[in-house]
């Protein structure tokens, strides 16, 4: 699914799936499965959410694919994300898994690592080594703002997060 085609699809995916009532704040694509973070108003919101992202996103990549059937194996998994503690950990989980999985790194011109660009990473402000380069406090072009807890909470008691901070390393 790391791929410029698959990607542009995947993304105009999220972006549709936005509701009022249930929120994509950030993601990311992995080979062969995605990493979502988003808020929902409720259990109904949440699944009524998922079902929508899921049928665009098979959709639109057995297009792409040319194939048709499932493209997810199974259901997703959530969790419940209560401390600030636990959403810096997610944040940091979603936005550089793809270092844990060894794909390439995105480097700029100088040399400098940058956001992975099949992420929403783009629009995150709490990277600890990377100026924000967008509209400071404005949703990104596909992803919603968040809560106060996703959105400011976090940087209140911990870290910013480092763009070569692999997740589940010590």
């Amino acid at each position: 699914m790391r791929t410029a085609e698959a990607g542009e699809v995947l993304v105009e995916c999220i972006r549709r799936a936005q509701k009022e009532a249930f929120r994509i704040v950030h993601f990311s694509i992995q080979v062969n499965h995605l990493h979502l973070i988003v808020e929902a108003d409720d259990d109904v919101a949440l699944a009524s959410g998922m079902k929508g992202l899921g049928c665009r996103v098979a959709r639109g990549l057995n297009r792409v694919w040319q194939r048709a059937g499932a493209v997810f194996a199974g259901r997703f998994h959530d969790r419940v994300l209560q401390s600030l503690r636990q959403v810096r950990n997610a944040l940091r989980y979603v936005l550089n898994n793809y270092l844990k999985h060894r794909c390439s790194l995105t480097v700029n011109e100088r040399g400098e690592q940058e956001p992975d660009i099949f992420s929403s990473g783009i629009y995150f402000d709490g990277w600890s080594n990377h100026p924000q380069e967008y509209e400071p406090g404005g949703p990104g072009e596909y992803v919603a703002r968040g809560g106060w807890k996703i959105s400011e909470g976090w940087k209140r008691r911990n870290a910013l997060i480092a763009l070569a901070s692999v997740p589940g390393a010590a």
